[in-house]
């Protein structure tokens, strides 16, 4: 009843905004539609809303709420003026989870993903789950399609700027690392902005703890916990995982590969056992999960040369975690946008295994004149160019590893062109070999 009859903004025409509309238009409310974009504006058809050719102060003036996607900063001029005249701001994730009864969620800088994949996929084995949010799918979607579903939602620090009524019922922090300083400005505000999650635990809900990691809950609450240092709710010992006495998985046993898709996979277990599924069909979930695309994703061996596509990774500590996770001498790509990341973070902890470094995109200048006497680092415009160039260095059971360490939106439209362009390269490189 909020809604109805209501004058509500959506600004913002990704899938985000599209679905946020179209719950809108089912909650009977007024919409209206707007994107700085004109041609995205245009080339949407959603059902009974107004396009807005133009936004100015009279005309947000009249609007009773805003629904705003991830895109849209804190400092845009439009909702500067709305704020100024106390209207109401929604991110797209807060203004869904209204409207959706079955709800946990997990942020921090890595892992998300991978962390809300696993979660969904243990909670289906005893539940309908379904993972949303910042992964391509959006909450309002789920919520319009999957009313009953429980929702695993991926939420980001874009979407917990606005978020202050978002609820879920189990939260958790999975790490904070440097990332998105462009937009946040500080490590202190992107650390805000991921505790934000906790804003509106209660008692009688959860927060999932990492031990090893400087994390804590903000409420008063139940608390879970994992660790691979400690004993936890879910541990490792001996080479097992454990909850509490039950024996979940060898490490060995596992598809998912290195000490922080470990830390995912005891997070996963924690969200499993606040909803009471079984060891056993923990422990079939799994030895059956396979790993999202483009994050450490083993493409092929051409040549006797390894190539492996870790474009999802577009901050430091995720390059870091790939490259500890590949055997033997790489060859890394990296480059793209600017995030202001400190990159001499990177090189000096990067591993010796990493033999020699292409650089491309908008940022290939700082990583050049910072991995200077660290690492051999060339210069690139682009990743065609860096690959091509990978191809001719690399030796027999070399790998050529795609892990950018930067967001992709200097020459892409996100870090699955990324990931499809690379793979496209690989490809090509294969047939290449195959005519000689």
């Amino acid at each position: 009843m909020k809604f109805k009859h209501k004058n509500v903004l959506v600004y913002g025409m990704s899938s985000s905004g599209e679905w946020a509309s179209k719950l809108l238009l089912r909650l009977k409310a007024n919409v209206f539609l707007y994107d700085d974009n004109m041609s995205v504006l245009r080339s949407k058809n959603i059902g009974k809303c107004f396009l807005v050719q133009e936004l100015n102060e009279n005309l947000i003036r009249q609007f009773d709420f805003i629904v705003i996607s991830p895109s849209i900063t804190q400092d845009n001029p439009n909702l500067v003026i709305a704020k100024k005249h106390n209207i109401k701001i929604y991110s797209e994730v807060e203004f869904a989870s209204l409207f959706a009864k079955k709800m946990v969620a997990v942020t921090g800088t890595n892992g998300k993903t991978t962390t809300v994949q696993l979660i969904s996929a243990i909670l289906n084995k005893k539940y309908k789950a379904l993972a949303c949010g910042n992964i391509g799918y959006p909450l309002s979607r789920a919520v319009i399609e999957q009313p009953k579903a429980i929702k695993v939602v991926e939420v980001s620090s874009f979407m917990l700027e606005n978020a202050d009524l978002f609820s879920p019922h189990v939260a958790t922090i999975l790490n904070i690392e440097p990332d998105h300083l462009v937009r946040h400005k500080t490590m202190a505000e992107y650390t805000r902005l991921k505790y934000n999650i906790f804003n509106n635990i209660c008692m009688t809900d959860y927060v999932v703890i990492n031990l090893d990691d400087n994390i804590h809950s903000t409420k008063t609450c139940y608390t879970v916990t994992y660790s691979m240092k400690y004993i936890a709710d879910v541990y490792v010992k001996n080479g097992y995982i454990f909850l509490h006495n039950h024996k979940i998985a060898g490490l060995n046993e596992l598809k998912l590969k290195g000490k922080h898709n470990i830390y995912n996979i005891m997070c996963a277990i924690c969200f499993a056992y606040i909803y009471k599924v079984s060891p056993k069909k923990i422990r079939e979930a799994l030895l059956n999960f396979d790993l999202e695309r483009f994050r450490i994703e083993y493409i092929g061996k051409v040549n006797d040369i390894n190539f492996i596509n870790d474009s999802k990774s577009t901050n430091i500590s995720s390059t870091l975690a790939c490259v500890d996770t590949v055997k033997g001498a790489i060859i890394l790509l990296l480059g793209g946008s600017e995030k202001g990341l400190d990159y001499t973070q990177l090189f000096s902890r990067l591993s010796k295994r990493v033999k020699q470094i292409y650089a491309f995109g908008k940022i290939a200048d700082i990583l050049l004149s910072l991995g200077k006497g660290h690492f051999d680092i060339v210069k690139c415009d682009t990743l065609r160019d860096a690959f091509e160039k990978a191809v001719l260095t690399a030796k027999p059971n070399d790998s050529i590893v795609l892990s950018p360490a930067s967001a992709s939106y200097d020459q892409y439209a996100n870090y699955v062109e990324r990931g499809k362009d690379f793979n496209k390269l690989v490809n090509e490189y294969a047939n290449q070999s195959k005519e000689k």
